[in-house]
């Protein structure tokens, strides 16, 4: 054994010791860790452009940076994702938007068929991933003034009902085939720039437009739908339809469920505190984990509090498996796979910190309303040596531990992205 895989083995070895003093089994974490997925969002790998011609169209998805190599098509984003899962120890899957389709000939978005998709069902089967699907409702000439699902007209919302509807059917094709159930989200720009003279008129148009998708039922074990709401926008400050109220109330009452993007809400708002109040009333939970500096920045996510406080609610509470989660941003000014491997490891290092936490022993001192105790076993679990566990399944993974990753993805830079031109 090499001298850095035996530093790595001692290391763990004596950390199973220190987390065995507090009763917690490492290897029993490190396989709960392995059963947890996370969906990697494909279009950090392209700046949310897609594969199709849809002439010049406003974007309602502002990216920053031009960092060169980004991929140009379905075999460069796929080997692009590729490269990024050997550089994380996770279980992975793959979120798709349908503007990402691979047609044989051009198709419109609203008449996409699960054929259109053969080329990522058969890579994401032969790799083990699941698929995870949204129907792109942006960056399209059937957006009539920044609407889709709510628009005043009604040819705009038929033939985004349309597209809900073609999608809820893919993810029901690719849920079948992959045998794991595919999530299939909804997220709408619609909005306003400033105060409109009707809100419930939206509201309407939206809310019809979802009955319209939701007419037909579908089988759980192949799909689930999830709303995602938002705050506010760039160009919709005043007033977004699918707020985070709109929608939960919608769910709650037509039993689909609930997207909680962590850049969609104001930034003092803790979504971590938000999950225990909706996991146990709403059907299916959807986590999308980004990191909004002012608000949705959709900055590349790290190691911090708020995403430590998302896995300990999860670990806590003991749903974790409850929760999908998938990651959400985009950032153009560094190379795109180094940012999903920042973040896919910043997530898993998160949730395996939270799995091997001694949870329990919170538990009783706050039940004999000893809060002292609470609080300073709390701090004292936070210097406990998870990194240790993190080099071991890394290790075990055959993946690169520690700053070894980023030698890789440099070759990956020189002889793969820097010839795209």
């Amino acid at each position: 054994m090499a001298q850095n895989e035996e530093r790595i083995q001692r290391q763990y070895e004596d950390a199973k010791a220190v987390y065995a003093g507090f009763g917690v089994d490492t290897d029993e974490a490190l396989a709960e860790f392995r059963r947890i997925p996370l969906s990697l969002h494909c279009w950090q790998g392209d700046d949310v452009k897609g594969f199709e011609d849809v002439g010049d169209v406003a974007s309602q998805n502002l990216v920053t940076g031009q960092y060169p190599g980004a991929a140009r098509n379905g075999d460069e984003l796929r080997a692009d994702m590729d490269m990024a899962f050997r550089l994380s120890p996770c279980r992975h899957r793959v979120n798709l938007h349908s503007m990402y389709a691979e047609p044989k000939t051009p198709t419109p978005r609203n008449k996409l068929t699960t054929e259109d998709f053969r080329r990522w069902i058969e890579w994401a089967k032969a790799n083990g991933y699941g698929l995870d699907f949204n129907a792109s409702f942006f960056t399209h000439p059937m957006m009539a003034d920044g609407f889709s699902l709510a628009s005043r007209r009604r040819e705009v919302r038929d033939y985004w009902v349309e597209a809900g509807k073609g999608a809820r059917e893919i993810a029901a094709d690719m849920g079948r085939e992959l045998g794991t159930p595919c999530i299939n989200n909804i997220w709408v720009p619609d909005g306003l720039k400033d105060m409109p003279a009707n809100r419930l008129l939206y509201r309407e148009h939206l809310r019809e437009s979802l009955d319209r998708i939701f007419e037909k039922r579908l089988d759980r074990s192949l799909m689930r739908d999830v709303l995602e709401g938002k705050v506010f926008g760039i160009g919709t400050e005043s007033f977004t339809v699918g707020s985070h109220e709109f929608y939960l109330a919608y769910a709650a009452g037509h039993h689909v469920g609930i997207c909680m993007d962590t850049g969609h809400y104001h930034p003092t708002e803790n979504v971590a505190d938000k999950l225990s109040a909706v996991v146990p009333l709403i059907d299916d939970v959807l986590l999308h984990i980004s990191r909004g500096l002012r608000w949705d920045s959709d900055h590349v996510l790290i190691q911090g509090d708020d995403l430590s406080a998302l896995m300990q609610e999860m670990k806590r509470g003991g749903f974790f498996h409850q929760v999908g989660m998938g990651l959400d941003y985009f950032d153009a000014s560094i190379n795109r796979v180094a940012a999903w491997v920042i973040g896919l490891r910043a997530a898993g290092k998160a949730m395996l910190t939270a799995l091997l936490e001694p949870s329990a022993l919170l538990e009783q001192p706050e039940a004999d309303g000893d809060f002292t105790a609470r609080l300073a076993l709390t701090e004292e679990f936070k210097n406990l040596p998870a990194n240790a566990a993190w080099e071991y399944l890394c290790l075990q993974e055959g993946v690169p531990v520690g700053t070894d990753w980023l030698t890789v993805l440099r070759r990956y830079e020189q002889d793969v992205q820097s010839k795209r031109r």
